[in-house]
């Protein structure tokens, strides 16, 4: 935003506009002026053609006519006064125009604004003159005719010369094209205030809906969250409207998020940490040593309880759908899945079980997830396996793929889930029987996969036993739109 206009955009659009207005009228005065001065120039010239034409005409038909010294002297006295001298009630501008007639080098008749010299040094065209401090635009003609001479009572034949110039002072012109310009251009700086008024009006009658817009946010209470429904509204302002909407709606959804959050550590925390009052003070009280190990054993177990549900709680908001998202990484699926399952084999060895891992290495592994989610799918589903699959029997991970998706089955050999609670598994804080922990390990790998446009099955497992199925789209890049 430019420092130099004003904040208020009513102000910025009426100084555009007029801006705009001022800057158009100007060029158009211009372009008048220029069309004007030209066009003036060519009238003025015509006429001074026009006029010098006449005058030769005249001329030549009164030589032609022959007449007597003294008729021929009263005739052109006649033409002079009717043509050339100021008559009374005139146009002042009479003054400003000058002829002379000019036969064989004399100045024969001419008007009073001329002067005795000639007007223009050549003898035909137009020229421009410095006369009597004066610029003057003149036209010349130059013509020959045939005059009867008396000699020595012998008529002959003489052939004459006349000059016919005509000028017409330059501000004459200037005069003109000043005034059609003042009158092209006042009406427009005389109605300038006007417009501005109206575009003032105008303005602030377009930008109404937008501060009614801006007076219904502004007195909206933070806890207000409601849609705003401002009807009717100009077609520009429904995006507005809908963005804060979509705004308010995110707001409101995040406040319940983490409202739910807390109320969800609040109550699952509420049991563990009284628990770990209660071994703090047997520890504290006890006077046996192998009970007091046992208390802080317990106190210690615990503590791992408590951190376990914390960092499922936080992975959880992380992973919600307000949340942000994770850049993608490149991730090899069998690599992977090799190297994390070698770092969860020490927990299955201690319940003397076996993980084995079925994937085709010939096929292309190679796909993109958000960082970590892997990692943490791999955690959540063995450790769950750990805890239900009886000793000496084996957890299996297969992967698999089609044209479009990857394929990943964890399969147990334990006690099962039955139908009804298939349907809550992956629901936040639900516990098969009286299994420990917090429950929220498959809600995690829920939202990880539903982030990534996949989806969890769990299935009865042959012989008894639980397989969870997991399926996500290959091309994670067009999912995110990355």
């Amino acid at each position: 935003m430019s420092n130099w206009l004003p904040q208020s955009i009513r102000r910025r659009t009426l100084l555009l506009v007029l801006s705009l207005l001022t800057s158009i009228s100007l060029l158009i005065g211009f372009v008048g002026f220029k069309e004007a001065s030209h066009e003036i120039e060519e009238l003025f010239d015509a006429r001074l053609a026009q006029h010098a034409r006449i005058l030769q005409s005249l001329t030549l038909g009164l030589e032609a006519l022959e007449l007597e010294d003294a008729k021929h002297q009263a005739l052109q006295n006649a033409f002079e006064q009717a043509l050339v001298l100021e008559a009374s009630g005139g146009h002042k501008y009479e003054s400003k125009i000058a002829y002379q007639v000019w036969e064989d080098g004399h100045l024969i008749f001419r008007s009073r604004s001329a002067p005795l010299e000639p007007l223009s040094q050549n003898h035909t065209g137009f020229e421009r003159q410095k006369i009597r401090h004066y610029d003057w635009r003149t036209f010349a003609l130059s013509d020959t005719y045939t005059a009867s001479v008396s000699s020595q009572s012998v008529d002959q034949k003489a052939s004459k010369q006349i000059h016919i110039m005509v000028a017409e002072r330059e501000d004459v012109r200037g005069e003109m094209v000043d005034k059609i310009v003042l009158q092209t251009l006042l009406p427009d700086l005389l109605g300038l205030p006007l417009l501005a008024a109206l575009l003032w009006w105008a303005v602030g009658w377009g930008l109404r809906p937008l501060q009614q817009l801006a007076t219904v946010i502004s007195k909206r209470a933070p806890t207000h969250l409601e849609p705003i429904n401002l009807e009717p509204l100009p077609t520009e302002l429904t995006p507005v409207q809908q963005a804060l909407n979509r705004l308010l709606s995110e707001i409101e959804t995040m406040i319940a998020r983490e409202q739910r959050l807390i109320a969800d550590a609040a109550h699952e925390l509420r049991t563990p940490l009284a628990v770990l009052k209660i071994h703090a003070q047997n520890a504290q009280q006890t006077l046996d040593q192998k009970d007091r190990e046992i208390a802080l054993e317990q106190l210690t177990l615990g503590v791992d309880r408590s951190t376990r549900i914390v960092s499922q709680l936080l992975t959880l908001a992380r992973l919600d759908p307000q949340g942000q998202e994770s850049a993608l990484q490149e991730v090899n699926l069998a690599q992977e899945s090799r190297s994390l399952l070698a770092q969860l084999m020490p927990l299955a060895w201690g319940k003397e079980l076996e993980i084995s891992l079925e994937i085709d290495e010939a096929l292309n592994w190679q796909t993109q997830m958000e960082t970590g989610c892997l990692e943490i799918i791999l955690q959540n589903l063995i450790s769950n396996a750990v805890k239900f699959a009886p000793a000496g029997t084996e957890i299996e991970v297969k992967w698999s793929q089609n044209q479009y998706e990857f394929v990943l089955l964890v399969r147990d050999h334990g006690c099962g889930v039955s139908d009804k609670d298939k349907q809550r598994l992956t629901e936040r804080f639900f516990r098969e029987g009286k299994a420990s922990g917090a429950g929220l390990g498959l809600a995690i790998v829920k939202r990880i996969l539903e982030r990534h446009q996949g989806d969890i099955i769990p299935m009865d497992t042959l012989g008894g036993g639980l397989t969870l199925q997991l399926s996500f789209p290959k091309y994670q890049k067009e999912l995110f739109g990355k």
